[in-house]
């Protein structure tokens, strides 16, 4: 069984000022396995949000079904967590006690084990000498490390990511992409995160997922580029021109 299934997938919006309903998603299917960093890519409106929203139990699905670890998903839960673009951090609020704040979802813990936690986390994004500042004086690069550390020290089966990095500039990018390749190899995290930067998703993933109007997979490519993975790197150049193919044609490849 796979960790995560989506099977048959419909969702339709209703159209605005009473026009004509919006389809999303109209039948998808895909799996994800443990441990896998699955990019999904595609054009703006075809759905790649709304797919990360039923997977996160925000949304319901009008037909389908979706399990993770074999159970169906029917709500929002701890063990499947979502970072947003905007890092959402609260600016009354210290970087510390943003990342504890996360910790309050997982059960039987002592305080002493949720600092411990926590100042791990930080340690690994890299900002444990940040703990005491407060949001305001934090750059966007930063914020989005805090985001990330808050999200991972709950220990979540499976990280949602959407569009995590589209609002910072290209050198803070590269270097969260760096920072988020080194994360993955030593916590060997689910993750499936939403992109529409062809580069990104495949510096990042595992496997490149790619989506259609009218919400349909029309492509789905395995990476077996070694990491860390540099933008800059002629292979995965290479490997990004004929992922955009199928964007650019949005037929079945």
């Amino acid at each position: 069984m796979s960790f995560l299934t989506l099977e048959a997938i419909d969702k339709t919006f209703p159209g605005p000022r009473g026009g004509a309903p919006v389809c999303a998603l109209n039948q998808l299917s895909l799996t994800v396995e443990e441990g896998e960093y699955v990019s999904l890519l595609g054009r703006s409106g075809c759905g790649k949000s709304t797919l990360l929203a039923i997977v996160a139990g925000l949304e319901k699905p009008d037909r389908g079904q979706i399990r993770c670890r074999g159970q169906v998903v029917a709500g929002p839960e701890r063990h499947r967590l979502l970072m947003f673009q905007d890092a959402a951090l609260f600016p009354w609020l210290d970087v510390l006690a943003n990342v504890l704040y996360g910790l309050n979802l997982v059960e039987n813990l002592t305080n002493a084990e949720r600092l411990s936690r926590a100042e791990k986390f930080l340690e690994m994004v890299g900002l444990a000498d940040c703990r005491r500042f407060r949001v305001h004086q934090l750059s966007g690069g930063m914020r989005q490390r805090v985001a990330l550390a808050r999200a991972l020290a709950p220990d979540p089966d499976l990280l949602l990511m959407d569009e995590p990095f589209s609002a910072l500039d290209a050198l803070t990018r590269e270097q969260l992409y760096a920072d988020l390749q080194r994360i993955w190899t030593e916590t060997k995290k689910t993750i499936l995160m939403v992109t529409h930067n062809v580069r990104e998703a495949v510096c990042l993933g595992s496997r490149v997922v790619i989506l259609a109007s009218p919400g349909q997979v029309v492509a789905d490519e395995r990476v077996t580029l070694p990491y860390p993975r540099t933008l800059n790197d002629l292979k995965l150049t290479a490997v990004a021109a004929h992922i955009s193919c199928f964007l650019q044609t949005e037929v079945e490849p």
